[in-house]
């Protein structure tokens, strides 16, 4: 696979390309969304194109052979045996966020958030009639955060104590914003937290494919002692590329949990997955292992050229490669206050329009987060250097 080829996005719908930038303009280089500038695997597209040769796009039921490409997938990449009734399909990964959400709690019930996280986390909270509980993560390393459970644990009892019962944990792992790749000791503390707690976890595992040795990733799919806790949920998406064909998936080993998250799944509304989807991802599963090899060899090469050409060439920022994701989480602190601006956001905005390079403002990832903008090296190398080198002049006032 050719990852250094420019693929032009910019007439295809592509959020990433063509969400509204400074007016009249379009050349601002992308590098926000957690969205890849790479053809996803030619297994997949063949497989689109295979089954578009049939005239016939009607309602499709789940495809046994791709629960199986999935729990093989488990078994080989991660280590974890299951059965295939763990399995459940859903649709795009943040409905199906907001699936568990309704299926675990409670109107009013308070969701715990360990911050600064994924900010759909917080929409899909609220816009559901619960309550979000920030648990803000130890940050002393802010390239390396870890969990803080004494904190957790307090933030619980302070909602518990105004009333707000807490009855779930809505947890990142590998960690997006800051690309941490949880070890087995970590995910062992949290289970026994939520075991004490009386919590279910719910588990975002998109990105557990993109992690970089040494890191291994751990999925909680099989950890020991988590299945009573934990519902997984993930998707081809980030992995192979395939986020605009919405179809995620969850594990539930424990029988009571998976009764109660099919019937979450129904009364979501969800019960047949996309025709299309399920084509390209279950080949993808099958046939996409070599081609994820490379891509990762790629995506760490790009961030460890990333933050080597923050680090030496942008005053006032600086960031870290990160463990897992292609996302690296960059602290501006001296580059806001040097150029007297009220914060991230205002720096992100100041970059798009000014320097023509768009990346995420830290603060929209909650608390931990200001201060800080996310960046996306998932493109091809010659863009991002183009992308850095923007940043890197407007920081120097050129």
């Amino acid at each position: 696979m050719d990852f250094d080829r420019i693929t032009d996005r910019r007439g295809t719908g592509s959020l990433k390309w063509n969400a509204p930038s400074a007016p009249g303009k379009s050349d601002v280089i992308p590098l926000w969304v957690a969205d890849m500038d790479f053809p996803a695997p030619e297994a997949a597209t063949a497989a689109l194109k295979a089954r578009l040769e049939h005239p016939v796009l009607g309602y499709t039921a789940a495809d046994p052979e791709y629960v199986e490409a999935l729990r093989s997938w488990y078994g080989d990449r991660y280590g974890a045996a299951l059965d295939a009734a763990a399995f459940s399909l859903g649709p795009g990964l943040v409905p199906s966020l907001g699936i568990a959400v309704r299926t675990f709690s409670e109107p009013g019930d308070g969701v715990l958030l360990m911050t600064p996280v994924y900010y759909p986390f917080y929409d899909i909270v609220r816009n559901n009639g619960r309550t979000v509980v920030e648990a803000p993560l130890n940050a002393s390393d802010p390239f390396r955060m870890r969990m803080d459970l004494e904190a957790a644990s307090r933030a619980a009892a302070e909602a518990e104590a105004r009333g707000t019962k807490v009855r779930m944990l809505l947890f990142c792992s590998p960690h997006n914003p800051g690309g941490v790749v949880w070890t087995g000791g970590e995910l062992a503390a949290l289970v026994d937290f939520a075991r004490e707690r009386g919590l279910v976890i719910a588990c975002d595992e998109i990105h557990g494919d993109l992690v970089f040795e040494p890191s291994r990733f751990v999925s909680l799919a099989a950890f020991p002692g988590a299945a009573e806790r934990t519902v997984v949920l993930s998707a081809p998406n980030k992995t192979f590329n395939l986020a605009g064909l919405h179809l995620s998936h969850f594990v539930a080993e424990d029988e009571r949990l998976r009764a109660a998250l099919k019937r979450g799944i129904a009364a979501g509304g969800f019960g047949l997955p996309d025709v299309l989807a399920q084509a390209a991802a279950r080949a993808a599963y099958e046939r996409g292992a070599l081609w994820l090899d490379e891509l990762l060899r790629y995506l760490r090469g790009n961030a460890v050229f990333a933050a080597d050409f923050v680090n030496a060439n942008v005053a006032g920022v600086r960031t870290a490669v990160p463990e897992g994701t292609y996302l690296l989480w960059a602290d501006a602190a001296g580059l806001i206050a040097a150029k007297g601006l009220s914060g991230d956001k205002a720096l992100a905005e100041r970059l798009t329009e000014d320097a023509r390079v768009r990346f995420n403002a830290g603060s929209v990832f909650g608390s931990g987060g200001s201060g800080f903008i996310r960046m996306n090296a998932a493109c091809p190398r010659s863009l991002l250097a183009e992308g850095l080198e923007r940043l890197a002049s407007w920081a120097a006032g050129k």
